[in-house]
């Protein structure tokens, strides 16, 4: 089974289902009937009323035996596109971004003028991480929503390396360069539950989470909305724009893709 976080009514019941031992209906009901405002709020009176350990165990065995839905936003040509197609998606190598951002910026007047700086700003946020490191990584995320309204920048610019070396070079008018550039593509994919709940925390495992008391990205957030839904039936997942990044570092399998969608089109 694929879980798809936006689309609450297709997972709502196996959740439901998968937690009736520890969720009584009494619970439920409790709930149901709070009225409370904040989502936060929902999934503490869950942890009160229930046990909170036992209701993240359950949650984090029903996601890691099914798959989770994630999805990657970019803007590529026709032929990156194929690529993909082919190969699944690669982890940044950034010696591979000179090509887009020659084609991108080498439109730019001044290009003559920076293109020499090119080859060192590609060091300098590649291997030396001068903006964050991107090196050898895939960045997926758990809402479709939130890709396009809430952080859509890599639907309008594309890659973030490409995005950080494009503006040290030419500001705000090779930003605009790079929108130019390509379409604005949505891949979907079936990530295996456990990869997808792991690749949400890359700097410390899932038990260091569970030791320190705190409640896994991925596992918090299917909480909440499903606690919510208990006071407010008509809620739908996508009002949130939910931002919850998952980091690879391995190829991602094409076998993992479920569409390429272009955005506009």
């Amino acid at each position: 089974m694929i879980i798809d976080f936006d689309d609450i009514a297709s997972w709502e019941a196996g959740l439901t289902d998968a937690l009736n031992h520890v969720v009584t209906d009494q619970v439920r009901e409790k709930i149901s009937k709070t009225k409370l405002e904040y989502i936060e709020d929902t999934r503490d009176l869950l942890f009160n009323l229930a046990n909170k350990d036992l209701i993240i165990d359950v949650t984090l065995n029903w996601l890691s035996s099914n798959n989770i839905a994630a999805y990657h936003g970019t803007k590529l040509i026709d032929s990156e596109i194929e690529s993909i197609k082919l190969n699944g998606l690669i982890p940044l190598e950034s010696s591979q971004r000179i090509t887009r951002l020659q084609r991108a910026l080498s439109l730019h007047p001044k290009w003559l003028e920076v293109s020499t700086q090119l080859i060192e700003e590609i060091k300098n946020h590649g291997e030396r991480n001068s903006a964050g490191k991107r090196e050898g990584q895939v960045h997926l995320t758990l809402s479709r929503p939130g890709l396009i309204n809430r952080f859509n920048h890599y639907l309008l610019f594309g890659s973030e390396f490409d995005l950080q070396v494009a503006l040290t070079l030419l500001g705000q008018e090779g930003k605009q360069l790079l929108a130019n550039d390509g379409k604005s593509i949505i891949i979907k994919l079936s990530i295996p539950g456990r990869l997808a709940l792991n690749a949400a925390h890359p700097y410390f495992s899932i038990d260091d989470i569970l030791e320190r008391g705190d409640v896994p990205n991925i596992i918090d957030h299917f909480l909440k909305v499903w606690s919510y839904r208990l006071a407010y039936p008509d809620f739908h997942v996508p009002n949130l724009e939910v931002d919850c990044g998952m980091i690879f570092n391995r190829v991602i399998s094409v076998d993992w893709i479920l569409y390429i969608e272009i955005i506009g089109d």
